[in-house]
């Protein structure tokens, strides 16, 4: 897989006041897929990349976090043909560092992997910058949203008061920036529990409802890797939402969220 970006020992710093188990994890897993580089058996490279996957998931799983760990962890999982584990390796090293440029590169890679009928999250544009507030939690954004609407309500009152535009102006773009965290929330159609995440499953049916006797929402299978939003949980189906806009319903233990919510 020429087009795959990899870096494995630039992750020995990363870990310098780690214990010495997570350490070991740490050494075995680069060892590991190191090793597995050189391996020709094409069921060899599976096994010993699956080996790496799980030392590298070991080390985040004990508390370590970087993007550099989690961009192995992904490598390691799309050699050994984990798609869907490698998307959500490569998205949560892009929430620790949005601009890590392996995980930026693999994760495109990855996506040219999938099937062309498959709706993919675009490229951010000037327009997906402007509306960067998007990302923010919904509870964060409604905080902002009511901080926005107070401060433009003031600065329109001083305005009145002291008969100055400008400061008419900067209240009227508060109150804008108050409507756009707010109304957010709503326009998401997403409640408080809706975020990021990647169906892990190899392949999973997806549903028109919340029932295995509804109709499939489409004719095939949504594939491991396919990124989605969260939208609602009614276990064991969860309703998610591909990059087009549409909604299905799938099997709850087929997706994972990017940032993991409360238990």
């Amino acid at each position: 897989m020429r087009s795959l970006a990899v870096g494995v020992v630039a992750l020995l710093a990363v870990s310098a006041a780690a214990d010495d188990s997570r350490l070991e994890w740490l050494n075995h897993a680069l060892e590991t897929y190191a090793a597995t580089l050189e391996e020709s058996d094409r069921n060899a490279r599976l096994a010993g990349f699956a080996r790496a996957e799980r030392l590298f998931a070991s080390v985040v799983g004990s508390g370590a976090h970087n993007a550099a760990l989690q961009a192995n962890l992904g490598n390691a999982a799309l050699q050994a043909e984990h798609r869907g584990r490698a998307v959500l390796a490569y998205r949560r090293a892009l929430e620790l560092d949005a601009d890590f440029p392996r995980a930026l590169q693999n994760l495109e890679h990855v996506r040219t992997l999938l099937p062309s009928w498959l709706p993919r999250p675009q490229p951010a544009g000037a327009f997906d910058t402007f509306l960067i507030y998007r990302t923010l939690p919904d509870a964060d954004r409604a905080f902002a949203g009511s901080v926005a609407f107070a401060l433009g309500g003031l600065l329109i009152a001083l305005s009145i008061r002291w008969h100055q535009g400008a400061l008419r102006g900067a209240g009227m773009l508060a109150l804008t920036a108050s409507a756009l965290l707010v109304g957010s929330t709503w326009l998401d159609g997403s409640g408080d529990d809706a975020r990021g995440a990647v169906i892990t499953a190899d392949e999973v049916l997806a549903r028109s409802a919340d029932s295995a006797l509804a109709p499939l929402a489409f004719s095939e299978p949504l594939p491991g890797g396919t990124e989605v939003t969260l939208v609602e949980v009614r276990s064991p189906w969860a309703r998610v939402r591909l990059a087009n806009g549409r909604d299905a319903w799938v099997n709850e233990s087929s997706v994972t969220p990017i940032r993991p919510g409360p238990d």
